[in-house]
C-alpha cells in the first residue's frame, strides 16, 4: 500500500531514469528519430530533460537517420540501478560518483535478473549491454576529467588486433566481465522446406495485402519493419524495387531501402530500416519473385491508395500498412490458415510441425531465417550471406555456417521445383484478404 506520510514513496516524488523519443521528417520527407534521456515521475509525466544522451557516444559524422535510442535504455537501467534503487547505499547522488565497482554489481544484476517472459538475457544482450554503458561513461570520465570517479583506465584494456587488410591496431575492450544465466527458451523461427511451399501459395490466396511483403522476406531477406518501408516503382519519392532486362527478360530486381522516408500524411511509424542499402533479390528466387510481384500489382490495381506516397502495402484506409498490422495478418495467417492445414495433412512430417505451432508462435523474422539458411544450403560463404542479408557485420553470418551441419540435417535444400511449382500455382488464387 502506499504511504503517503513518506515522501519517497509518493508517485509525484518519484523521479526515474527513461527514453522519450521524438520522430520527424526533413523538408525532403527523410524520416528521422532523435532520442533523449529523461527524468519522470511516478505517474510516467516528464519532469525534466537531461544532457546524459550527449555521451552515448561521440561520432565526427553520422547520418541524420541513426539514432543511439537502444543504448539509451541499456544507459538508463544502469543509472536506475545505481542511483536511483542502490544511491543511498553507494552514498553518492550524481553520475561523478558511479565506479567501476558499482558498474561491474550492475552488470552481475542485469545477466541474473529473469525477464518479464520469464526467461534469461542472452549473451549479445549482456554483451551491447556492458559496451553502451562502458562507453557512456568513458565519454562522461573524458568531458569532466577529475570530477569522474570512474576513468577510462579501469573501465577499458587495449588488446592488439588486426584489420581486413592485415594492419595492426588497438582495440579498447570493457575490463568487466559477467556470468550469464542458462537461456531456455529457443527462438521458433524454422521453416521446414515443405511448410514453406504451402505457405507462400497460402498467403496469396488468404493474406493478399501481405503474401508480397512475405516473399521480400524470403526471397530479398529483408526485415518485417522493412518491407513495410518499400514504395511501389511509380511513387514520386523514388522507386521502391527497380528491375533490370536484357533481351525482354528481368536479370536483376533491387529494393530500395537506402533511407526511411515518410510514406503517410499522419506520420505513423510503419516501420524501421535497420541498414540502409539497396538490397537485390537472390538470382536463383528472381522468377518467383518477379511473379508475386505481378500478382501484388494485380492486387493493387483493384485498391486505393495515397498516390501521393505509393506505398508498396497498405491498410484498409490506402494508407502505408504498419509492422504492428503486418505482423497481426502474419499471425492470422499461419494460426487460422497455415496450422489447421498441417494438421489435417496425411504427411506426419507436416502434422508434427502443424502442431508444434500450436506450442510456439511463428514470428515474421521465420521468413528472413528461411531465406539465410538456404544461401548456406546454396554454398554461399560467410561474406556472400552477410551481402544477400544486408548485416552490418558477420556475425550473424557466422552463426548460420557454425550451424551448417545441423541446418543440412534438418531442413532440405531448395532446387529449381520452388520456381516451378510456385509459378505454376500462383495464377489462379482468388482474392481472400479480408
Amino acid at each position: 500500500m502506499l504511504d503517503l506520510m513518506n515522501p519517497e514513496e509518493r508517485p509525484e516524488q518519484i523521479q526515474r531514469y527513461g527514453v522519450y523519443t521524438i520522430r520527424t521528417a526533413t523538408e525532403d520527407g527523410v524520416v528521422y528519430s532523435r532520442s533523449f534521456i529523461v527524468l519522470r515521475n511516478g505517474y510516467g509525466v516528464i519532469i525534466r530533460f537531461t544532457r546524459l544522451h550527449d555521451y552515448a557516444g561521440f561520432k565526427v559524422y553520422k547520418p541524420i537517420s541513426s539514432n543511439a535510442e537502444k543504448k539509451l535504455y541499456y544507459i538508463c537501467g544502469m543509472l536506475n540501478y545505481v542511483l536511483v534503487d542502490h544511491g543511498r547505499r553507494f552514498g553518492i547522488r550524481h553520475v561523478f560518483g558511479i565506479t567501476a565497482e558499482m558498474l561491474q554489481e550492475y552488470f552481475d544484476y542485469y545477466a541474473a535478473e529473469k525477464k518479464a517472459d520469464g526467461d534469461y538475457r542472452g549473451k549479445d544482450s549482456i554483451t551491447k549491454c556492458i559496451g553502451a554503458v562502458t562507453a557512456f561513461m568513458a565519454n562522461l570520465s573524458w568531458k569532466f576529467g577529475g570530477f569522474m570517479k570512474a576513468t577510462r583506465k579501469n573501465l577499458y584494456r587495449d588488446e592488439v588486433a588486426y584489420d581486413r587488410h592485415g594492419r595492426r591496431f588497438f582495440k579498447a575492450v570493457p575490463l568487466f566481465q559477467v556470468s550469464g544465466m542458462p537461456v531456455r527458451k529457443k527462438i521458433f523461427r524454422d521453416i521446414p522446406y515443405k511448410v514453406f511451399e504451402i505457405l507462400v501459395p497460402m498467403a496469396f490466396r488468404y493474406a493478399r495485402d501481405i503474401a508480397f511483403g512475405l516473399c521480400l522476406q524470403a526471397f530479398a531477406g529483408l526485415r518485417a519493419g522493412e518491407v513495410c518501408s518499400v514504395r511501389q516503382e511509380c511513387s514520386p519519392l523514388g522507386r521502391g524495387i527497380t528491375f533490370t532486362e536484357l533481351g525482354g527478360r528481368v536479370v536483376s530486381a533491387v529494393v530500395d531501402v537506402t533511407q526511411e522516408v515518410r510514406i503517410r500524411d499522419d506520420d505513423v511509424e510503419v516501420g524501421m530500416i535497420k541498414k540502409e542499402r539497396r538490397q537485390g533479390v537472390y538470382p536463383a528466387f528472381l522468377e518467383a519473385f518477379c511473379r508475386a510481384y505481378e500478382l501484388h500489382r494485380e492486387f493493387l490495381s483493384r485498391r486505393e491508395f495515397d498516390r501521393d506516397y505509393c506505398p508498396m502495402f497498405i491498410n484498409r484506409n490506402g494508407e502505408a500498412m504498419t509492422y504492428e498490422t503486418y505482423r497481426t495478418r502474419f499471425r492470422g495467417l499461419v494460426d487460422g490458415h497455415l496450422r489447421p492445414c498441417l494438421i489435417k495433412s496425411s504427411d506426419p512430417e507436416l502434422r508434427l510441425y502443424g502442431q508444434l505451432l500450436y506450442e510456439n508462435q511463428l514470428g515474421t523474422h521465420a521468413l528472413r531465417h528461411w531465406f539465410t539458411v538456404q544461401l548456406v544450403l546454396r554454398g554461399e560463404d560467410i561474406g556472400s550471406i552477410q551481402y544477400w542479408r544486408g548485416d552490418s557485420s558477420p556475425e550473424s553470418s557466422f552463426l548460420y555456417l557454425q550451424n551448417k551441419g545441423d541446418l543440412t540435417r534438418e531442413l532440405k535444400a531448395s532446387s529449381d521445383r520452388l520456381v516451378a511449382m510456385l509459378v505454376a500455382g500462383w495464377g489462379d488464387f482468388d482474392d481472400g484478404t479480408v
